[in-house]
């Protein structure tokens, strides 16, 4: 019986082994291309971003075919009232940094939300710009558990590492945010 249980165990290893090395018996494309830009001295792009965002997003529609940076699926959207989400990393005068803030919704219809450390060193290059202008407007809302309230704001409101929620779009990686909501938790 134990023999039985294992096997079948080893069987299920080795098809979960094949199928994630995509049936392949050749190398990776996307290593060799990660390999021939560490040889010419060029920069590295992050390979699991762009695959988990391929896989995950094959049927949904894109608006911002250039970039790597999306908005939020529509029913995700629709969810939290936003196209995107992200924590505030860094701010200049006139726009700021997020680490992007991913959100998904379970099997039970509850939200996942989850974003980098404020600890966590994040490269630039991992950084999603967003920009405003005079007619973006600002909120700031408080939670209190489960109950949101909001107030209007203004952008000198905004801090490092404080959690935002934006309407918007993107443009070659650059978020245009109409509306932003600073989030804070009681």
């Amino acid at each position: 019986m134990k023999m039985k249980k294992a096997a079948v165990i080893i069987g299920i290893g080795c098809m979960l082994n094949v199928l994630a090395s995509g049936c392949s018996s050749g190398p990776v494309p996307a290593a060799k291309e990660q390999e021939s830009a560490a040889d010419e001295g060029l920069p590295e792009e992050s390979d699991d971003t762009q695959q988990g965002e391929s896989a995950g997003s094959m049927n949904e529609p894109k608006e911002n075919h250039e970039g790597k940076w999306h908005v939020l699926e529509p029913e995700i959207a629709a969810a939290i009232d936003a196209d995107f989400m992200g924590k505030v990393r860094k701010i200049t005068e006139d726009s700021f940094f997020i680490a992007e803030t991913k959100v998904k919704i379970l099997d039970d219809g509850s939200l996942s939300t989850s974003s980098p450390s404020s600890s966590t060193d994040i490269p630039d290059s991992r950084l999603i710009q967003v920009v405003f202008d005079g007619n973006t407007q600002f909120y700031v809302g408080t939670s209190y558990g489960g109950e949101e309230s909001y107030e209007d704001a203004k952008f000198q409101d905004l801090e490092e590492h404080m959690p935002v929620k934006m309407k918007g779009m993107f443009e070659e990686d650059v978020f245009y945010a109409t509306e932003i909501w600073i989030l804070s938790v009681s």
